[in-house]
């Protein structure tokens, strides 16, 4: 089942949870511009690959869906892999985010320490 996870009337983005697809999925203007993979392994989601069309690359978006997906898990005390290196540099740059991460399977996350 479709679940929305953020909806900004302003700007016109929202992120939602499509798990049949097995992937997040931003929208702005009410067209899909971008996805994060995902998968469930256990209890933990495996975030894969994440894509931004390259009209809508440079305005933010990619850091709203990481935000937005990493707020979610947070929330739903879920524990994240990361085979991305977009999420992975995100995370990295945002330590707050480390107890997200599991720390017996982190992928390829590191913190800068």
């Amino acid at each position: 089942m479709t679940e929305v996870l953020f909806d900004d009337g302003v700007k016109r983005v929202q992120v939602v949870d499509e798990p049949t697809d097995g992937h997040y999925a931003l929208y702005v203007d009410g067209a899909q511009v971008g996805t994060l993979s995902y998968r469930i392994v256990g209890q933990r989601r495996v975030l894969g690959r994440t894509e931004v069309d390259a009209a809508c690359r440079g305005r933010g978006f990619l850091q709203i869906l990481i935000q937005v997906v990493l707020e979610d898990l947070r929330e739903k005390r879920q524990k994240a892999m990361l085979r991305c290196p977009a999420v992975a540099q995100f995370t990295t740059q945002r330590v707050k985010y480390a107890d997200v991460i599991d720390p017996s399977h982190p992928g390829i996350w590191a913190a800068n320490g």
